[in-house]
C-alpha cells in the first residue's frame, strides 16, 4: 500500500513540474528577423539594418554595439531603438545605417543578439545582413581597353617664346594705361563742390535750424562762424580752421582777404568769448553776429570772382 501512494506521489509530482515548465517563459521562443533596405545601393549611397526581436514579456535584449569603420562598410549613424506595439510579447527593433565604399556584395559585421529569460540567456546569430554595391560608372565603360600613350607635344621653338613675352608684355602695358585712365576719370567726378555752394548750403541749413529761436543763441553764431571758417580756409590754405584764434587772426593781416580783415577777426574774437567764455547772448545779438557772417563770406566770394575774371581777361593791346 505504502508503494502505491508513493508512485502516485511522483507521478503527481512529475505532472505540475511538466505543466510549470511548459508555462514558464524561455528564450528559445524569441524570434529574431532581420531586414535590410535598400537591398541594392550605390557607392557612397546609406542602407538600414533593422533587427527586430520578438520575445516573452519578461525577457531581457541585448543587441549588438556598433561596429568599428573596416572602410568597406562603415557605420555612418548611432544605433537606435524602437519599440513595437504593446502586447503579449516584447516586440523591440534595433535600427542600424552603414554606407559601403567597394562594388559587389557588402555586409557589415554585426555580433549576435542575446535573449536572456530568468538568467538564462540564448545568442541569435544574425545573417542576411549584406547589400549589393553596384557601381556609379556607365555600363559601356566597365570594359573599354584605355588608348595607348600620345607621344608628348614638342616644345615651341625661341621665336614662339617672344611672342608670348611680346604679348603678355602689351597686355601688362593696356592694363596700366587703362587703370591710369579710371583713376583719373575717378578722381575727376569726385571733385568737391565749390567752397562758395558748399558755404551757400551750410547757411541755408542753418537758417532751417534756427537755432536762437529754439532757445541756443550761442551755438548758432558758433555754427555761423564755422561755415565761415571752413569757407576762408578753402580759398586760403593757410587759414585752415583747425587754427586756434589767436593764431588765424595773426594771420589775417598778412594775406589778401580785401577789406574784411577787422570784421573777421571782430567776429572771431566774439566767437571765442561764447565757444569757450560762455558768453550769454540775445536772440538779435545772435541774429546780428549770424548775418555778419554770411556778408563777410559774401563779400569774400565777390573778391574772389572778381580776381578771377582778372586772371582770365586777355592783356590790352598797347598803344602806340
Amino acid at each position: 500500500m505504502k508503494f502505491v501512494v508513493s508512485v502516485l506521489t511522483a507521478a503527481v509530482a512529475t505532472a505540475i513540474a511538466t505543466s510549470a515548465a511548459a508555462q514558464s517563459p524561455d528564450a528559445r521562443a524569441a524570434l529574431v528577423t532581420v531586414n535590410v533596405t535598400p537591398a541594392t545601393v550605390t557607392v557612397g549611397e546609406p542602407f538600414t539594418v533593422r533587427v527586430r526581436v520578438r520575445a516573452p514579456k519578461v525577457a531581457t535584449i541585448t543587441f549588438p554595439e556598433v561596429p568599428a569603420p573596416t572602410g568597406g562598410v562603415d557605420p555612418v549613424d548611432p544605433r537606435s531603438i524602437e519599440e513595437g506595439p504593446a502586447g503579449d510579447v516584447l516586440d523591440r527593433t534595433a535600427v542600424y545605417s552603414f554606407v559601403a565604399w567597394d562594388v559587389g556584395p557588402q555586409a557589415p559585421t554585426l555580433g549576435p543578439v542575446v535573449v536572456a529569460v530568468a538568467g538564462q540567456g540564448r545568442s541569435f546569430a544574425l545573417s542576411a545582413t549584406g547589400v549589393v554595391v553596384r557601381s556609379l560608372l556607365p555600363a559601356d565603360t566597365t570594359e573599354r581597353t584605355p588608348r595607348d600613350l600620345r607621344a608628348p607635344v614638342p616644345l615651341p621653338g625661341k621665336l614662339w617664346q617672344f611672342l608670348v613675352l611680346g604679348v603678355v608684355f602689351a597686355a601688362l602695358v593696356a592694363w596700366l594705361w587703362w587703370r591710369r585712365r579710371e583713376r583719373l576719370r575717378r578722381v575727376g567726378d569726385a571733385t568737391e563742390p565749390d567752397a562758395w555752394v558748399r558755404a551757400r548750403e551750410a547757411f541755408s541749413a542753418l537758417e532751417a535750424l534756427a537755432l536762437a529761436d529754439a532757445g541756443e543763441p550761442g551755438r548758432q553764431v558758433i555754427a555761423y562762424v564755422d561755415v565761415l571758417r571752413e569757407y576762408i580756409g578753402r580759398r586760403f590754405p593757410e587759414l585752415k580752421a583747425s587754427l586756434d584764434a589767436t593764431t588765424f587772426i595773426a594771420l589775417i593781416a598778412t594775406l589778401d582777404v580785401s577789406l574784411q580783415a577787422k570784421r573777421i577777426a571782430s567776429l572771431v574774437r566774439r566767437d571765442g568769448a561764447v565757444r569757450f567764455a560762455q558768453a550769454t547772448l540775445t536772440v538779435d545779438e545772435a541774429a546780428e553776429l549770424s548775418g555778419e557772417a554770411r556778408d563777410i563770406v559774401a563779400q569774400l566770394q565777390m573778391a574772389y570772382e572778381a580776381r578771377q575774371r582778372a586772371i582770365e581777361r586777355p592783356p590790352r593791346p598797347k598803344r602806340r
